[in-house]
């Protein structure tokens, strides 16, 4: 069974590739957005790491543009990666971790949620083998493994409630 991995080039992502690069079921899947400029930077440098790892790479380009909203980005990106996943067989591992986890539960909350809410990655049979990490920790498996990565500049903006959080939700996972 393929183990789709949803690589965007992040440190989260890229730790994540590293850490499966051996298994013969790897595949990098990469949804570029074309929602910044550097959004091609981001698959060559994406399938650059593929191909060094010898690992299959599959890639789609969408242009979204700058405004599109997170929920329609991140449907897209799960379109492809669930065409991927039939196409191929297997399932999607992707990079969240313990912050993911909690920022998006205080998210869900701050909007109102149900019960379900509260179990953000639980409502779908993708694989989150880095669920038990924090952010810290996985900085500091890329530091210990030299792994490169990119940054993506969207993350520093103030305009998306995750980013403001996600200081609050740092300071509160050692």
């Amino acid at each position: 069974m393929k183990k789709i991995l949803a690589i965007s080039g992040g440190v989260d992502s890229m730790c994540l590739l590293h850490m499966m690069k051996d298994d013969p079921d790897v595949v990098v899947a990469h949804f570029n957005h074309g929602t910044r400029p550097s959004s091609d930077d981001d698959e060559a440098f994406v399938k650059s790491y593929a191909k060094q790892y010898g690992v299959p790479f599959y890639s789609k380009k969408v242009c979204l543009g700058a405004d599109v909203s997170e929920a329609d980005a991140r449907a897209a990106r799960y379109n492809f990666l669930n065409e991927l996943k039939e196409k191929l067989g297997g399932k999607i591992y992707t990079a969240h971790h313990l912050n993911d986890l909690f920022e998006s539960i205080a998210i869900n909350f701050v909007r109102g949620t149900g019960w379900r809410g509260l179990t953000p990655f639980n409502n779908n049979d993708n694989k989150h083998p880095l669920l038990r990490f924090t952010k810290t920790e996985i900085y500091r498996y890329a530091v210990a493994n030299e792994i490169v990565f990119r940054q993506d500049p969207t993350n520093n903006e103030s305009g998306y409630l995750r980013n403001r959080l996600r200081p609050a939700i740092a300071a509160l996972i050692v």
